[in-house]
This record gives C-alpha cells, structure tokens and sequence, in this order.
C-alpha cells in the first residue's frame, strides 16, 4: 500500500480506539483555586519582574553590542584576507629585493675600494711626476 494511502486505512482503527483510550486516564482533578496573593507578595513579584527585565534589558544590550563587534570582525577579517591574498604573491619579490640589496651593498663596496685605490694611484702619479717648470727626466730607455 502506498504510504500516501497509509492515514486513511488507519483512520477506522483509531476511531474505534479511541473512547477505550479515553477510558483508561484518570479524570481530571478540578482546578483549585489560587489563593489570593497579598500585597507584599505581589509587590515582591513586581520586584522581581523589574529585575528579571533589568537583566534581559542588560543581556540584550550585550547581544548587540558583541553582534557589532563581531560584524566588525568579521569585515576586518575579509579585508585582511583580501590583502593577504594580494601580497601573498609578492613575497618571492621581497625576496629578490632582499638578494639585489645585498647585491648593491656588495658593490658598493667595490666601488669604495677602487675608490681609494684610484686616489692611491693618483697620488704616487703626482709624487713621480715632474715639479711643474722643471724638465722631465729622461726615462731609462732613452738613455741606452
């Protein structure tokens, strides 16, 4: 039988069952009365509804508060992850970057020593050279 069909089969059966059902619960007891509440314990009762509203008054404006704040977080995150993705493929460039100053320290470093030493040469040039309105001297191969 098709499960659509099943309620409708079943629906003589539970007619039938039902007053037997009905039969075996207990009645019901009446319903007594409240006893009348006094006016301290009802100003005791309103005393504590304040509070309870106090409280849920309090709870609620933390909700939101922390609902804000964990919006905020959440745009943070996004905006953060958004960058990441942007320098992520940068970093082997800053790795370069770091290879090629290093590089440029390192000739610039020889560019200083060739420095000194083109100072050094121009220096014992000088020291060889004539005294200026002296006659150069005759150099060794001219004289053989």
């Amino acid at each position: 039988m098709p499960k659509s069909l099943l309620p409708y089969a079943l629906a003589p059966l539970f007619a039938l069952a039902l007053p037997a059902l009905r039969a075996d619960t207990p009645p019901e007891a009446p319903a007594e009365a409240p006893p009348a509440a006094s006016d301290s314990d009802v100003a005791a009762l309103k005393q504590q509804l304040a509070d309870a509203q106090d409280k849920l008054a309090t709870a609620l404006h933390s909700y939101s508060l922390l609902d804000d704040q964990n919006s905020r977080l959440k745009d943070q995150e996004a905006k953060e992850a958004s960058e990441l993705a942007v320098l992520r493929p940068q970093a082997p460039l800053a790795a370069q970057a770091q290879a090629l100053r290093e590089r440029v320290r390192q000739l610039q470093d020889q560019v200083a020593e060739l420095a000194s030493e083109n100072a050094r040469l121009k220096t014992r040039l000088a020291l060889l050279a004539p005294l200026p309105g002296t006659a150069p001297r005759a150099s060794s191969a001219s004289s053989r």
